[in-house]
């Protein structure tokens, strides 16, 4: 070969070394984890935005996650179109993964999606063969095992939320048990109702609930109306008793105090006061009636003091 030749080959193979070694050149956006492998190894993970360099292929290969992306699985159904602003959203349940048993052994299908990031892509990429796969039938394992342990009225209504942060802790044990280096940031219950074969029979508890729900809208609407008059009435009847005890302590008082004036008198001539006491209260009792008094042996006083006169009291001894 000339020595013409010889520089030729050279400067081809020396552009096809530099070429080659430029297919080694990468990109890591933000958001993004590039993984590095060896021959199959895995050497590093850059997590760096920017340009960087491998070993060309076949030594080296770079797979890129997107860490920041906001991944949904969707469990019991399936979106067959995406929504836009000419059109609905298009979905297909699949009875199969839907269809599941409620703590009072009620059949009922549940609709979830749940939402999730990547947070370590190196566990993501080789710590499971089948990410997917493995993050649906986890998702699928634990929504049968929480609403599995609540009744019917609580998956339909009364708890959703309590049920959605059971089935989001139990999914993020699962997966970090896994070693998935995922992230489980919200699970949604879309839908909950009754398959085609007990429709009937959730209708008519629909309807007793219902019922169930005027009654005591009913009741309550009779409790507002009777329990103010009755408040009031028992204030009035409060108010009067008040009223009547106060009176009563004030005749009391007054009567004690005429007790006592009386009392008073008495003391300073018990005689006198007793006599006249009698007399005043035979007037009342007798009145417009000729009235004598007498002694104890039966007979009359020389002077009668029911006329006006002054009273004469008799001698005592």
């Amino acid at each position: 070969m000339s020595s013409k030749n010889r520089k030729f080959s050279i400067l081809t193979a020396a552009v096809i070394l530099i070429i080659w070694l430029l297919t080694g050149m990468y990109t890591v956006d933000s958001g993004e984890q590039a993984v590095v492998l060896r021959f199959g190894q895995h050497v590093q993970t850059v997590s760096k935005a920017g340009l960087n360099w491998h070993l060309p292929s076949p030594i080296e290969q770079v797979i890129k996650v997107n860490i920041q992306q906001v991944r949904r699985i969707e469990s019991g159904y399936s979106t067959l179109r995406q929504g836009s602003s000419t059109s609905y959203a298009q979905y297909a349940t699949d009875p199969n993964s839907a269809r599941m048993f409620t703590a009072d052994e009620t059949l009922v299908n549940v609709e979830t999606a749940i939402q999730y990031y990547i947070v370590d892509a190196e566990a993501y990429l080789f710590n499971v063969d089948d990410q997917e796969d493995t993050l649906n039938k986890s998702a699928e394992s634990a929504i049968r095992r929480v609403v599995a342990s609540h009744y019917l009225d609580e998956v339909l209504t009364d708890n959703k939320f309590v049920i959605q942060q059971e089935i989001q802790e139990d999914l993020q044990e699962i997966c970090d048990s896994y070693g998935l280096g995922v992230m489980i940031t919200k699970v949604q219950l879309q839908d909950v109702y009754p398959p085609e074969e007990v429709d009937a029979a959730f209708k008519d508890v629909a309807n007793a609930r219902e019922d169930k729900n005027s009654y005591i809208n009913q009741a309550e609407a009779y409790r507002n109306e009777v329990l103010p008059k009755a408040k009031g009435n028992a204030a009035e009847m409060i108010n009067r008793a008040e009223a009547y005890k106060q009176k009563r302590i004030s005749e009391a008082e007054g009567d004690v105090a005429a007790f006592r004036a009386i009392l008073e008198q008495y003391e300073l001539g018990e005689y006198v006061t007793r006599v006249r006491m009698y007399i005043e209260t035979m007037e009342e009792i007798l009145p417009g009636i000729d009235k004598y008094i007498v002694d104890d042996d039966g007979s009359t006083l020389k002077f009668l003091p029911l006329d006006g006169s002054s009273i004469s009291a008799p001698n005592q001894e």
